[in-house]
């Protein structure tokens, strides 16, 4: 595939110091003047983005008691940035450009869009606000909670590039997917610990506990290494008995 469209090219051209070398061009064509205050909004969007780059979670210990899985704090802080920075250079180009009233008002909405979007993701972020977390009634997966009756089952689907999490929901014509970039985990080791949970209902009260989560994490990590560590579309099988051993 060409170089210009490929997965990485586009990366690369959503990224804000980028952003704001395109926008720089196209501002100096419109009013070769408009360096000066362009660069400060660009500069102080590059500053913006870096500091909340820097933002990371707090380091977990690999088992996590309460199941709490959040999305990558590298990944959600460049997305966050990268609001603010074209909500930034959107007002810029909009001003130096001498724009017409209603471009003016379209401008200043979708920047306030922009703004707005950085700012709910700044907030998740601060907050660490999961984005898949295992409670004893169900699976919270972007905010809603899918009950473990209505969970038809959990696969591991795409290829090596693009993998997925699919889960199955009853009543959904479509699975509800997890992508590696959605979430801080391995997909393989989510796909087994769900479908654990979901086959062992009688281990669901005790969700939270640090010593089961301990257990449940070396259970299912051993099984995989016995498995040779090899994927599949379905979790892994654990037998009752082993999975209520200590």
């Amino acid at each position: 595939m060409p170089f210009l469209l490929s997965r990485h090219a586009l990366a690369l051209g959503r990224d804000p110091p980028l952003l704001v070398l395109g926008a720089a061009a196209l501002v100096h064509a419109l009013d070769p003047g408009g360096y000066v205050l362009f660069g400060l909004a660009g500069l102080a969007g590059f500053v913006l983005n870096q500091l909340l780059t820097d933002l990371r979670r707090r380091d977990e210990p690999p088992a996590r008691p309460g199941w709490q899985f959040h999305p990558p704090a590298k990944l959600a802080s460049a997305r966050a940035g990268r609001a603010f920075a074209v909500a930034i250079m959107v007002v810029v180009v909009a001003v130096l450009a001498d724009a017409r009233p209603f471009d003016l008002g379209a401008a200043a909405v979708l920047a306030t869009v922009s703004f707005v979007t950085g700012a709910q993701l700044l907030v998740r972020l601060v907050r660490r606000t999961p984005v898949l977390q295992l409670q004893e009634s169900g699976v919270r997966l972007r905010g809603r909670v899918y009950p473990w009756e209505a969970i038809a089952g959990v696969e591991l689907n795409g290829d090596r590039d693009n993998p997925r999490l699919d889960l199955l929901v009853a009543g959904r014509r479509h699975p509800v997917a997890l992508r590696p970039d959605g979430v801080d985990a391995n997909l393989l080791f989510l796909v087994d610990l769900l479908g654990y949970y979901a086959s062992h209902p009688h281990l669901r009260s005790a969700i939270g506990d640090e010593a089961e989560a301990r257990r449940v994490h070396a259970l299912l990590l051993d099984a995989r290494i016995a498995a040779g560590l090899r994927g599949g579309p379905q979790p892994i099988l654990i037998a009752p008995a082993a999975s209520v051993a200590s």
